[in-house]
């Protein structure tokens, strides 16, 4: 009995000596994100100039984003997974992939038709100690966790905002433009939305019936060249909204909701990287 308490208590030591050895090979990352329309910062409330492929002036309405599967690139392109830090209203952990809700938008403005004031620009979490020279991430909710019932589940998972029962899933993207001028203004249609998220979903979660998606619409997005602790990333929506013109709907729902069909997706699509070079997302000093 001696013997067996004495191995327990050294086995016991080996184990607290080692969490600490273990958290001093580990470094902390904040990969931090601001909205900008070409070189200029985007905020709500200030109207947004030279948008679309007819140079138009937008209100921001609202603009967030789900990021999963981060990784940050050591040089010779080794890809090492951040490791999230404790769940937030913001970021989750499950079955060992992480996500985080981006949330540019303060609830002022156009944005407080569906906003509000609380928000997060960075993906936070530790990676071990080393040099990295490059990111990656995945844009929208990984299969299994996307395909859930969203009340029942934590944050930012639960998020009603984000939330797309017609296609049983969640909007990867939520950024939305609005006329500057309102219901008066020179728009024929009012608004321009950028809902990215899988399409063509059957079978509801809710029920537990089974999901499949036609298309799943989640772009990979890959930063060459990315310092954390000097840069930042900037998403463009003037790049976004290039090969659009946002004030006229064209087909469908009012900008791009994701259909396969609807004339406003190609030029989404195509910036996001789902179907040519990413123009969205660059590196930006902090």
């Amino acid at each position: 009995m001696h013997h067996v308490r004495v191995c327990g208590a050294i086995a016991l030591a080996l184990a607290l000596s080692a969490a600490p050895a273990q958290a001093a090979k580990q470094q902390k990352v904040d990969i931090k994100f601001a909205a900008v329309a070409g070189e200029e910062p985007v905020a709500c409330g200030t109207p947004i100039p030279g948008l679309g492929s007819t140079a138009q002036a937008a209100q921001l309405q609202d603009l967030r984003f789900f990021v999963s599967d981060v990784k940050l690139i050591r040089r010779g392109g080794k890809l090492v997974p951040v490791n999230l830090a404790k769940n937030s209203a913001f970021r989750i952990t499950r079955d060992g992939v992480g996500v985080t809700l981006i949330d540019l938008e303060n609830g002022t403005g156009s944005c407080a038709v569906d906003g509000d004031a609380a928000m997060n620009a960075v993906v936070r979490g530790t990676v071990p100690k080393g040099n990295y020279v490059g990111v990656r991430w995945t844009v929208g909710v990984p299969f299994a966790l996307n395909h859930t019932d969203a009340p029942a589940v934590p944050a930012p998972l639960n998020s009603a905002a984000m939330a797309w029962s017609w296609q049983a899933g969640r909007k990867f993207t939520k950024i939305e433009f609005a006329d500057p001028g309102g219901a008066t203004g020179s728009w024929t249609a009012k608004s321009f939305f950028v809902h990215l998220g899988s399409a063509g979903c059957q079978g509801n979660p809710a029920t537990g019936a089974t999901v499949s998606c036609a298309a799943s619409n989640r772009p990979n997005v890959r930063l060459k060249q990315f310092d954390p602790a000097e840069q930042q990333v900037a998403v463009d929506v003037q790049a976004m909204l290039a090969g659009n013109d946002i004030t006229v709907n064209k087909g469908n729902a009012p900008g791009c909701m994701s259909g396969p069909t609807d004339p406003e997706c190609a030029g989404v699509f195509a910036a996001f990287g789902l179907t040519a070079k990413q123009t969205v997302f660059k590196a930006i000093d902090r």
